[in-house]
């Protein structure tokens, strides 16, 4: 339960702080007085959207900070999963909404992302506003009341996946079956261009050996150039030009002719190895020399496959490797569109199958549903009695639908609050009194349910008095015998039955206005209560009428 709220810079609340207790706690104030800034501040600790429009004029922050006691073991789990400590005893939340826009949260003093508060919010207090009403003016939100009646949840889930399977198999369906012509047409460019492809014969390090081919053939010229001069240059030329290898030779001659002197033999040995190297390095190059060949058919052959390759590169990837990639992903796919009617006759048979399995579940939610209506109405048009609507006659009418993502049926509650007049859709027939007692009525009905601590009504009583205003404050009071309630009120009938009691104040001072939030003694509620009963003005008998109301809301 929510044990203490701490305000501080929040629209025209400066500062304040308030200890809540178990029970049924009411809120009141004068029209503006600033009650809905409680429960604004209070969503703002559940994580719910904020605007810098509410930080204080002339501060730099806002910051609410929430403590709650008997943490239900859900939210525990949450917080542990997410890596933050925390018990069951007490957890601390804290929200920042700065005046530049942005915002903070803290969890037990460490920085939390606002999706953690929305995601532990949902099982620590269950809100209920004025706009709540919306939900019973449309028809769409009636089913999910009746699943949460019906703890269907779980069997609305396993729907829903089975739903979602179906879905996704339709969908693949709806790929294969496209427009046929243009299966084809794509079909014979996957041809086209397999053909295309496999006619290159590629392979890998392909282009590599045929760019060495071709650049050695662009320099066969060069290289014969080169060959003749440096054979030349050794064996000498046709004029009868001497060589290196007979210069050579000459000199190991000259040099072996005086080796019998020891400082000669040494160099005629050298001269003897350098000659018999050029005379095999003049024969080895004369032969390279010979034999170089020119293939012109050859060198063209290379040059035609280089540029085959380099169209192919420019269609289907900068590389061998990618275009031979290209070519097996073509044919993946052309096996998927010539194999399509296998594979569509397939999937429709599986489509069958799972659409049965589908609408069977969906028949068997609907039962359960129906089911649960009964109860609902029953357990609805009690709560109703009590509150002062003893002619409610609630009916839910089940509309069949295609199979969707919440079932086979939508749901559409219709309510009669006379005798004699036949049920109508609730838009069309309720007041806004009735429409917050049959509200109050089905929170009744749900909250046993649930296992949430706190519930905040806002207002719950609007368009209500009197009797039926007692009514719902006994009814708040009896759902406070096992939770938390709070309630912000105009009404002195719910406002004298509350355990505690707040007034809600604004003043201005120096050209500021303020809103301090007071918790009332017995004789503050007497003051207040009457207050709400008449004027400004209170008078004796206003205020022993108050006083009476809560002796007797006492007993």
């Amino acid at each position: 339960m929510l044990s203490a709220l701490y305000i501080e810079n929040l629209a025209v609340i400066e500062k304040t702080y308030m200890e809540f207790s178990a029970g049924f706690s009411v809120f009141t104030g004068e029209t503006g007085a600033g009650k809905s800034i409680v429960i604004d501040a209070i969503n703002a600790c559940l994580g719910q959207r904020t605007s810098r429009e509410i930080v204080r004029s002339g501060t730099e922050k806002a910051v609410i900070s929430a403590v709650f006691q008997k943490v239900p073991e859900n939210v525990v789990a949450i917080l542990v999963k997410n890596g933050y400590d925390a018990s069951l005893d007490e957890l601390v939340v804290e929200r920042s909404i700065f005046a530049d826009g942005h915002s903070s949260a803290r969890i037990n003093a460490k920085p939390a992302p606002i999706g953690l508060l929305r995601d532990i919010g949902i099982y620590l207090i269950n809100i209920h506003g004025q706009h709540d009403n919306q939900v019973l003016l449309s028809p769409e939100k009636h089913l999910s009341i009746l699943d949460s009646f019906g703890e269907l949840e779980p069997e609305l889930a396993q729907y829903q996946k089975k739903f979602a399977e179906l879905r996704n198999l339709i969908r693949q369906l709806r790929q294969l079956t496209q427009n046929e012509s243009q299966k084809e047409k794509r079909a014979d460019l996957l041809r086209y261009q397999i053909e295309e492809i496999e006619e290159a014969k590629l392979s890998s390090g392909l282009e590599e050996r045929l760019e060495q081919k071709s650049r050695r053939f662009r320099s066969v010229e060069k290289i014969a150039h080169a060959l003749e001069s440096a054979c030349e240059a050794l064996l000498g030329d046709e004029e009868d030009l001497q060589g290196a290898v007979d210069l050579v030779a000459s000199a190991k001659s000259d040099v072996a002719s005086i080796s019998e002197f020891s400082e000669f033999a040494a160099p005629a040995e050298t001269l003897e190895s350098i000659s018999l190297e050029l005379s095999e390095l003049a024969a080895n190059l004369h032969s390279q020399l010979t034999a170089l060949e020119y293939d012109q058919q050859e060198a063209d052959f290379v040059e035609s496959r280089l540029s085959q390759i380099h169209r192919l590169k420019m269609k289907y990837g900068s590389t061998v490797t990618e275009i031979l990639d290209y070519l097996a992903d073509a044919k993946k796919e052309l096996s998927e569109i010539e194999h399509a009617d296998e594979k569509i006759r397939k999937l429709n048979h599986q489509a069958v199958e799972l659409k049965k399995q589908t609408a069977a579940i969906a028949a068997q939610l609907t039962e359960h549903r129906r089911q649960a209506a009964e109860r609902f109405i029953s357990r609805v048009a009690e709560e109703a009695r009590f509150l002062e609507m003893p002619n409610l006659r609630l009916e839910a009418r089940f509309t069949p639908v295609k199979l969707c993502s919440t079932g086979d049926i939508a749901v559409e509650f219709l309510i009669s609050a006379n005798l004699g007049e036949p049920p109508k859709p609730i838009s069309k027939i309720v007041s806004g009194g009735e429409l917050s007692r049959m509200m109050l009525a089905i929170k009744s009905a749900l909250a046993e349910k649930d296992e949430i601590g706190t519930l905040i009504f806002d207002e719950i009583d609007t368009g209500v008095s009197g009797r039926a205003a007692q009514k719902i404050g006994l009814k708040l009071r009896e759902v406070a015998a096992s939770r938390q309630v709070l309630c912000v009120t105009h009404s002195a009938q719910v406002a004298a039955l509350g355990h505690n009691h707040f007034l809600i104040q604004k003043k201005s001072e120096q050209g500021r206005t303020y809103t301090n939030v007071i918790p009332l003694d017995f004789d503050g509620r007497i003051l207040e209560i009457a207050r709400i009963m008449g004027t400004d003005n209170v008078t004796n008998l206003a205020s022993e009428a108050a006083k009476k109301m809560l002796l007797d809301a006492g007993k």
